[in-house]
Protein backbone atom coordinates (compact mmCIF):
# COMPACT_ATOMS: atom_id res chain seq x y z
CA UNK A 1 0.00 0.00 0.00
CA UNK A 2 3.01 2.66 1.39
CA UNK A 3 6.15 2.32 -0.48
CA UNK A 4 8.17 4.08 1.97
CA UNK A 5 12.12 4.01 2.37
CA UNK A 6 14.08 2.47 4.24
CA UNK A 7 14.75 6.03 5.98
CA UNK A 8 10.81 7.03 5.88
CA UNK A 9 10.22 3.85 7.74
CA UNK A 10 12.99 4.49 10.28
CA UNK A 11 11.44 7.77 11.21
CA UNK A 12 8.00 7.11 11.30
CA UNK A 13 9.16 4.15 13.68
CA UNK A 14 10.96 7.22 15.97
CA UNK A 15 7.95 9.27 16.02
CA UNK A 16 5.43 6.27 17.37
CA UNK A 17 8.16 5.29 19.90
CA UNK A 18 8.88 9.29 20.98
CA UNK A 19 4.98 9.05 21.12
CA UNK A 20 4.38 5.54 23.23
CA UNK A 21 6.89 6.96 25.35
CA UNK A 22 4.86 9.97 26.24
CA UNK A 23 2.28 7.99 26.71
CA UNK A 24 4.03 6.20 29.17
CA UNK A 25 5.66 8.93 31.03
CA UNK A 26 1.90 10.85 31.13
CA UNK A 27 0.28 7.68 32.81
CA UNK A 28 3.03 6.65 35.43
CA UNK A 29 2.78 10.31 36.20
CA UNK A 30 -1.33 10.14 37.29
CA UNK A 31 -0.61 7.08 39.25
CA UNK A 32 2.19 8.51 41.04
CA UNK A 33 1.74 12.26 42.41
CA UNK A 34 4.42 14.01 43.31
CA UNK A 35 4.40 15.80 46.63
CA UNK A 36 5.29 19.52 47.06
CA UNK A 37 6.70 20.93 49.71
CA UNK A 38 6.55 24.27 50.83
CA UNK A 39 9.02 25.93 53.39
CA UNK A 40 8.43 28.71 54.73
CA UNK A 41 10.28 30.60 57.25
CA UNK A 42 13.29 28.82 57.18
CA UNK A 43 16.15 28.89 59.01
CA UNK A 44 19.50 28.10 57.33
CA UNK A 45 21.40 29.17 60.62
CA UNK A 46 19.35 26.29 62.42
CA UNK A 47 21.08 23.87 60.34
CA UNK A 48 24.66 24.89 61.44
CA UNK A 49 26.20 22.92 63.75
CA UNK A 50 26.83 24.06 67.24
CA UNK A 51 28.86 22.65 70.12
CA UNK A 52 27.47 21.92 73.31
CA UNK A 53 28.77 23.30 76.24
CA UNK A 54 29.56 20.59 78.65
CA UNK A 55 28.27 21.58 81.97
CA UNK A 56 30.75 19.69 83.86
CA UNK A 57 33.52 21.49 82.46
CA UNK A 58 32.59 24.81 81.10
CA UNK A 59 33.47 27.94 82.53
CA UNK A 60 32.04 30.89 83.43
CA UNK A 61 32.46 32.25 79.72
CA UNK A 62 31.69 29.29 78.26
CA UNK A 63 28.13 28.81 79.75
CA UNK A 64 27.02 32.37 79.46
CA UNK A 65 26.91 31.64 75.65
CA UNK A 66 23.95 29.34 76.48
CA UNK A 67 20.91 31.17 75.63
CA UNK A 68 19.18 33.16 78.74
CA UNK A 69 22.23 32.52 80.91
CA UNK A 70 24.07 35.54 82.18
CA UNK A 71 27.18 35.63 84.75
CA UNK A 72 24.72 35.02 87.73
CA UNK A 73 23.33 31.58 87.21
CA UNK A 74 26.74 30.65 85.12
CA UNK A 75 28.50 30.81 88.73
CA UNK A 76 25.30 28.83 90.45
CA UNK A 77 25.77 25.84 88.01
CA UNK A 78 30.06 26.23 88.59
CA UNK A 79 28.65 26.29 92.78
CA UNK A 80 26.24 23.44 91.89
CA UNK A 81 28.61 21.25 90.41
CA UNK A 82 31.60 22.11 93.19
CA UNK A 83 29.52 21.27 96.08
CA UNK A 84 27.70 18.15 94.46
CA UNK A 85 29.77 17.02 92.09
CA UNK A 86 28.81 16.03 88.35
CA UNK A 87 26.06 16.56 86.61
CA UNK A 88 24.54 12.97 86.31
CA UNK A 89 22.21 13.84 83.10
CA UNK A 90 21.43 17.29 81.71
CA UNK A 91 18.34 17.24 83.47
CA UNK A 92 19.13 17.88 87.07
CA UNK A 93 20.85 21.59 85.99
CA UNK A 94 17.01 22.22 86.74
CA UNK A 95 18.33 21.80 90.73
CA UNK A 96 20.27 25.31 90.17
CA UNK A 97 18.41 27.93 91.74
CA UNK A 98 16.69 30.18 88.48
CA UNK A 99 16.92 27.17 86.31
CA UNK A 100 13.40 26.27 85.68
CA UNK A 101 11.64 24.35 83.16
CA UNK A 102 11.10 27.25 80.98
CA UNK A 103 14.75 28.31 80.65
CA UNK A 104 15.66 23.98 80.62
CA UNK A 105 14.02 24.24 77.40
CA UNK A 106 16.02 26.53 75.59
CA UNK A 107 19.51 24.75 76.87
CA UNK A 108 18.44 21.22 76.79
CA UNK A 109 19.50 21.24 72.98
CA UNK A 110 23.04 23.22 73.08
CA UNK A 111 24.16 21.69 76.55
CA UNK A 112 25.80 17.75 77.48
CA UNK A 113 27.75 16.27 80.44
CA UNK A 114 30.24 14.64 78.26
Amino acid sequence: MFNLQKIEKIIIAFLISTLLLGLVTIVYEKSHPSINVRVENFDIDSLKYREKVNINEAGVDNLMKLKGLGKVLAERIIDYRSSKGNFVSIDEIKNVKGIGRALFEKIKDDISIE
